[in-house]
């Protein structure tokens, strides 16, 4: 299958995106040369979902309407799909409808619909549209609501994009061990799982920069965990991104102390490392340094409890070889 890449080219499209550590050997290995051919083979959107207007989404459809008028047939993360991307509730409703599981949530526009709809406590406030936490509260009384709901409108009224709501999530207690919460990130790319890490934090927002050295131990036991997390639910996993039409992203996971997972988001441009600003060996995580210079020196003795970790997430030459094959093993059984 690579032995033909010199007869195929590619079409690489993003707003706010650029090339990942070893990404661009790996999709040129398995996809031909990039190009600017209208008639390539294949185009992809590298879209950085929070980067795109409205504008940029409107020409970019427009562009990828000019591919199919032709013949190009062989799209990866099509714009039809953009909206799941940077819009929760409609990668919600959608998850909802194909009965995948995710938090419960509903869209609000006043003050008298979110009181007349809320959940018990505690749950989550927000934009659809936030990346990363941003603009997300954890309301667990009335005096917190009453702060929340403020900032949620201020952040409504200056950030609005494309599509941008208020709504309210259900909260899912991710409580482990001395009281850490924990969250997921998963890759999927055709229809394989290729990587999944665990983040531990001391509140709710787990992610990577929260670690500590406290956290050790828990930091590789829910790495052990994501990795049997993967095994029990692959196939489910799989079908949360192709419900989207998506084929190639990052996934936001949590699970319950039942280990019931729970599908939170999907990040097309899912952050790798970016060799202009962020340091080597992995690229990401590049921070905090206490993690780095663990994940290095340790090395002989964690490889041995997470080895998914550190050969497909890690090691970002592996990581992005494993997606591109994957991705065209996928749209050869399709062709």
């Amino acid at each position: 299958m690579v032995g033909d890449k010199l007869q195929m080219s590619f079409i690489a499209l993003g707003i706010g995106s650029y090339w990942r550590p070893h990404e661009h050997d790996a999709i040129k290995k398995y996809f031909g040369e990039q190009t600017t051919n209208p008639r390539a083979d294949f185009l992809f959107w590298r879209h950085n979902t929070e980067a795109v207007s409205q504008q940029g989404f409107y020409q970019s459809t427009a562009l990828e309407q000019q591919y199919r008028s032709n013949g190009g047939k062989r799209i990866i993360n099509p714009m039809s799909s953009y909206k799941y991307t940077n819009n929760k509730d409609d990668c919600f409703d959608v998850w909802a409808e194909k009965n995948i599981s995710s938090p419960k949530s509903f869209v609000y526009e006043t003050r008298e619909e979110l009181e007349s709809k809320k959940m018990d406590y505690p749950f989550l406030i927000r934009l659809n549209d936030g990346v990363t936490g941003e603009d997300t509260y954890l309301v667990s009384s009335d005096k917190e609501l009453e702060e929340a709901y403020e900032k949620v409108e201020q952040a409504y009224r200056f950030k609005k994009r494309i599509n941008t709501k208020r709504i309210c999530v259900e909260f899912i207690d991710t409580s482990i061990k001395r009281g850490y919460k924990t969250s997921f990130r998963i890759t999927v790319a055709g229809d394989k799982v290729v990587s999944g890490y665990g983040r531990v934090s001391d509140d709710w927002l787990a992610i990577t920069k929260q670690f500590t050295e406290d956290k050790k131990d828990v930091f590789v036991e829910q790495n052990v965990r994501v990795a049997k997390l993967i095994k029990d639910n692959h196939d489910e996993i799989v079908r949360s991104v192709h419900t989207l039409g998506l084929h190639h992203v990052g996934i936001d996971v949590i699970a319950d102390k039942n280990d019931k997972i729970y599908f939170l988001e999907v990040q097309p441009f899912y952050f790798c490392g970016n060799t202009a600003r962020t340091t080597p060996p992995f690229w990401n995580p590049y921070k905090p340094k206490e993690l780095v210079d663990w994940l290095v020196n340790d090395k002989k003795n964690l490889y041995k409890e997470i080895p998914l970790y550190y050969d497909n997430w890690l090691n970002k030459e592996n990581h992005f070889d494993m997606c591109y094959r994957s991705l065209k093993e996928y749209f050869d059984v399709r062709s």
